[in-house]
């Protein structure tokens, strides 16, 4: 059944929503008015500059043209996912350029100034609370959540952000106060506990697996920046081990992952490097396809920091997605065998 269009929606005047859409129009309007944005206004038209690999490098385009109509026609949340969509026109800019390019150049400073004025914007809602999902009878909230999977996920992050060791993953890392300037070059998609919250309390979350996966996440960047033996790796490595183990049951029931039980419950070394040594023999076209079931199902597994190619890293996809991507990979080999006989 098809469902009314964003833009059909009215929000209270002076209301928290309408309040923080015009700080974050007005924000973006200044940010377009930059001489730097001008390569970042519209989509990138890739088939006119002569750029056949832009679609297959760049998953998700974006451009500060289409944030602004995705503003104005309610089609964000929270502000929370109008920040993300902005950050990953600058995402995208330093995924496809060269680090000395022009516009990778651009990218990195308008990033930068975004973050500045973006921390005079709090986070809230950008939709009035029934469009959000609240609805009445209290069967679903956030967007499609069951009330008690959601009241499960809010205990689950109140109990989490209270820990000690968790206080360094709260807020976004302030790579600049930190003069670590590589970070937003390695890191494509940051995330936070601080994040998680905001984005559970404004609905942005539909089930328990989507916020496992971005708290799952915080862990996953803290170790992939931070030295193995640091601190900070050392702390997200016991963080990540305990939240796993907390969401799985959870996550587990949003999407039915204990249906069948003859399916595995955890990854072993064995399968990650049978799925390796199985990878490794696909063609191009067909790996293109292994990277668009990472794509969709955790992008976090994807590390696009060589424009030349798109690497999948085994370790940090979560048991659903390998069970997908293993089929997938096994068909794709069955299918060249029959050809060959």
């Amino acid at each position: 059944m098809a469902t009314k269009p964003a833009k059909k929606q009215k929000l209270v005047p002076g209301g928290e929503a309408d309040r923080l859409v015009k700080q974050c129009h007005s924000m973006l309007k200044a940010l377009q008015k930059a001489p730097l944005a001008l390569p970042f206004l519209s989509p990138v038209d890739w088939k006119t500059l002569k750029l056949p690999t832009y679609p297959k490098i760049v998953k998700h385009p974006m451009d500060l043209g289409t944030v602004e109509q995705r503003l104005l026609n309610f089609r964000y949340a929270s502000v929370t996912d109008f920040s993300n969509d902005v950050n990953q026109v600058w995402a995208n800019a330093h995924t496809f350029n060269q680090d000395d390019s022009e516009i990778y150049v651009a990218a990195t400073q308008l990033a930068a100034e975004f973050e500045q004025r973006m921390r005079c914007v709090p986070n809230g809602p950008l939709q009035e609370a029934a469009a959000r999902g609240g609805g009445s009878g209290g069967v679903s909230v956030a967007g499609g959540m069951a009330a008690d999977q959601l009241a499960q996920c809010k205990s689950l992050m109140r109990d989490l952000r209270k820990k000690d060791t968790a206080e360094p993953f709260l807020t976004p890392v302030d790579w600049k106060t930190l003069h670590i300037p590589d970070y937003p070059t390695i890191i494509k998609r940051p995330m936070d506990l601080g994040t998680v919250w905001s984005q559970l309390e404004a609905g942005h979350y539909t089930n328990a697996r989507d916020v496992a996966a971005d708290v799952d996440l915080v862990w996953t960047n803290a170790m992939t920046y931070n030295m193995d033996d640091s601190w900070i790796h050392q702390a997200a490595s016991k963080l990540k081990a305990h939240t796993s183990s907390k969401f799985a049951g959870l996550a587990g029931d949003s999407t039915h992952a204990n249906d069948d039980p003859d399916q595995p419950t955890e990854l072993t070394f064995e399968m990650k490097h049978r799925l390796n040594q199985n990878a490794n023999q696909l063609s191009s076209k067909d790996l293109y396809g292994m990277v668009g079931i990472v794509e969709e199902n955790c992008k976090r597994a994807l590390d696009q920091t060589n424009p030349a190619e798109v690497e999948i890293d085994i370790d940090t996809l979560d048991l659903q997605t390998f069970l997908k991507v293993d089929k997938y990979v096994q068909d794709c080999l069955s299918r060249a065998k029959k050809k060959r006989l």
